[in-house]
């Protein structure tokens, strides 16, 4: 038995080993049709990613899977069986090393729990690729003749695309291999199909159009709101499913010389893309990982207080149920009586309910007066205090009602007591339910600011480096390798804000709030670094731009200067981006109406009104009001980019600040956005 058992499990050990060679071939075979000439290194290796997800979750005895598929596949672009075998052992060795960096860092990520994770198998997806790119240059150097520049070359591409295959494909195997945490309602079907054909919208706008002499890339930022989207509203897999299929979209148009990747050659073209597919997905994974993480923190809250309101209402809904004679005298008693009472019903029947009051309230008729109650307006409700059969005192909800028959004769009355001392003590817990729910809180801003710390420390050095990169002080670049580093540099600015309005929205509706500094400031400086900020912006545009301060304001306004900038700079950026022809105007001044009747803080007087008016495309009525919501936006046609976050922050800005902003525009006759906030800022107590 024992033996056949043996025979079982050799078998299937062989058939999936077959099946991870064929899986690794199959994919090696199709990403070969993009390699650098010899025939080795290609831009994109999903092989690499298959074998690291393999290993992490049948283990390690299954790298022959590896190495045989591996083999094979260098078999048909190599004639020599020790240059495929030594190729071979170097994917091997990788995947092995890959994994056993993996297990000890993250562990299995079938799906990453934490940002940091994300950032831990990032790290080893650099690393491990060193070994199989060291290891194929020694057949390559030596079965061509190359200059060493070429070699370092395809080292760099091997690399590049081993690393890659493994930050797109690994997650994605991974994600697909566990059972769905997402709960597919109709509703959430729904959102996913509307999300899929947005999402296959967008990608389309970004990638089939674009011509050799105009290079779109800003519309590749347009696919940020959508991984924002799936990170937020769907699971981890939808998340590395949809950058997955985000970066085959984007391969397939660059290899067909379409989209922002392809106005080089195809080699530079696929180094490109590769760099925007890796910031994808790891973008989509961290985000994903650390809402995950936020999401179950809050799921773990709401069950620590599910699970107190359940044990709170099971107390206090254990009633003492009896019923008493027209003259008041038990006639029947349940166990929820006995448990609260004390009295067994062999003692208590026949009694006056009497005995449950105290002493005093019994001299006062108090008994009696209950009755009469109830008697006279059919129920009677009260609560008080209450002894029980040894002596204690507890607080009791009690509830008479007067029985009658069908001719209005009275039959008795029905009583229901209540414990409430156990509903006492229960709010006493949930006082500390909600400390330690504020404690919770604090630890989720710590996050919040950890993961920004994590998210832009990286970011900062990146656009450093591709500072002093387009800075070519050293004149060793060409300028195509100038353009590159710009590139880089202004998608790392667009991401870091991207990453800022994303953290600070995140902070505004987790009811962390963000920490107000008010203290005087001139409009005169107010208007000077706005100047300064949108005077070039608006010459490169072609636009008109003026900033005028009407006569009769004070000098000065109390409130957050660097919060009013910030809503200011969100309006000026949106004027820019959809006016073509034209200008752009900010004018400041008194208010005296204007803003939502009963603003609390409005209304008292001494308002201002920053007034922002362009003439570009303007906006439709019936859309006015989801300019302000997360994540939306309107007139796709004229579409700039952007993440959909600027005016929704700003409104909750607005707010914070005392103030709002209304919005009046009609389509082809441009907007006007206005900031209305009081001269001086006072702390509302709610």
């Amino acid at each position: 038995m024992q033996q056949a058992l043996a025979s079982v499990r050799q078998l299937k050990y062989w058939w999936q080993t077959a099946l991870l060679a064929a899986a690794y071939f199959a994919a090696a075979k199709a990403s070969l049709l993009l390699a650098i000439p010899p025939g080795y290194a290609t831009a994109v290796w999903p092989p690499s990613g298959i074998a690291l997800a393999a290993i992490l979750m049948l283990g390690t005895r299954y790298w022959a899977g590896v190495w045989i598929g591996a083999a094979a596949v260098n078999l048909t672009v190599e004639t020599s069986f020790l240059a495929a075998g030594l190729i071979a052992t170097g994917n091997t060795l990788e995947a092995l090393a890959g994994a056993a960096l993996v297990r000890r860092t993250v562990g299995v990520p079938y799906l990453f729990e934490r940002g940091e994770d994300v950032v831990k198998f990032v790290a080893v997806a650099l690393l491990s690729p060193t070994i199989a790119a060291t290891v194929a240059m020694i057949p390559l150097s030596l079965g061509h003749t190359l200059p060493w520049s070429e070699i370092a070359s395809n080292w760099w591409t091997w690399w590049q695309g081993d690393a890659a295959g493994i930050i797109i494909v690994a997650p994605l195997v991974l994600s697909w291999s566990v059972r769905a945490r997402l709960h597919w309602s109709p509703p959430k079907i729904l959102e996913a199909a509307c999300f899929a054909l947005l999402l296959l919208a967008a990608t389309w706008i970004t990638f089939a159009s674009g011509s050799p002499d105009k290079v779109p890339y800003p519309l590749t930022f347009l696919i940020a709101p959508f991984i924002i989207w799936a990170a937020f509203r769907f699971s981890q897999r939808e998340v590395a499913t949809a950058t997955a299929a985000v970066c085959a979209f984007a391969l397939w148009y660059t290899v067909e010389l379409r989209g922002p990747f392809a106005s080089f050659s195809l080699n530079e073209n696929l180094l490109l893309l590769v760099a925007f597919a890796s910031t994808v997905v790891v973008t989509g994974l961290v985000l994903s990982a650390a809402l995950g993480e936020r999401r179950r923190s809050a799921e773990h809250r709401l069950s620590q207080s599910e699970e107190r309101f359940r044990l709170m209402v099971l107390n206090v809904t254990d009633y003492a149920i009896f019923m008493l004679d027209p003259g008041g005298r038990i006639i029947s008693w349940n166990a929820g009586a006995e448990r609260i009472k004390g009295y067994r019903e062999e003692e208590i029947v026949g009694q006056h309910f009497s005995r449950f009051y105290p002493d005093e309230d019994a001299r006062k008729g108090k008994p009696r007066d209950a009755l009469e109650g109830a008697k006279a307006n059919g129920r009677f409700q009260g609560e008080g205090w209450r002894v029980r059969k040894n002596g204690t005192m507890f607080w009791a909800s009690v509830v008479i009602t007067a029985t009658r028959d069908e001719q209005g004769r009275l039959l008795g009355f029905s009583k229901v007591v209540r414990d409430l001392t156990e509903l006492k003590r229960a709010e006493s817990e949930l006082m500390g339910a909600m400390a330690l729910a504020e404690k919770a809180n604090k630890a989720k801003s710590e996050f919040l600011a950890k993961m920004s710390h994590e998210l832009r420390t990286p970011l900062n050095s990146l656009m450093i480096l591709a500072r002093l990169l387009a800075d070519n002080a050293g004149k060793n670049l060409t300028d195509k390798q100038v353009q590159y580093a710009q590139v880089i540099q202004e998608a790392g600015r667009d991401l870091l804000a991207l990453i800022n309005d994303v953290l600070d929205l995140a902070r505004i509706e987790s009811g962390a709030g963000l920490t107000l500094n008010v203290t005087p400031g001139s409009f005169v400086e107010l208007r000077d670094a706005l100047e300064r900020t949108f005077r070039q912006v608006a010459r490169d545009a072609g636009l008109q731009f003026e900033i005028a301060i009407e006569d009769g304001l004070p000098h000065s306004i109390e409130t957050d200067g660097q919060r009013v900038q910030q809503i200011l700079k969100n309006l000026l950026s949106n004027a820019f981006k959809f006016t073509k022809h034209g200008g752009v105007a900010l004018r400041i001044a008194a208010a005296a109406s204007g803003w939502t009747p009963g603003h609390p803080q409005l209304e008292s007087g001494n308002v201002v009104a920053f007034s922002v008016t362009d003439t570009g495309v303007g906006i439709a009525k019936d859309e006015q009001a989801i300019v302000f919501e997360a994540f939306r936006q309107v007139e796709k046609s004229h579409d700039r980019g952007g993440s959909g976050l600027g005016l929704s922050i700003s409104k909750e800005l607005a707010q914070m600040l005392g103030g709002e902003i209304r919005v009046s525009s009609a389509p082809s006759r441009g907007s006007t956005f206005t900031l209305y906030l009081p001269l001086a800022f006072r702390q509302t107590v709610s």
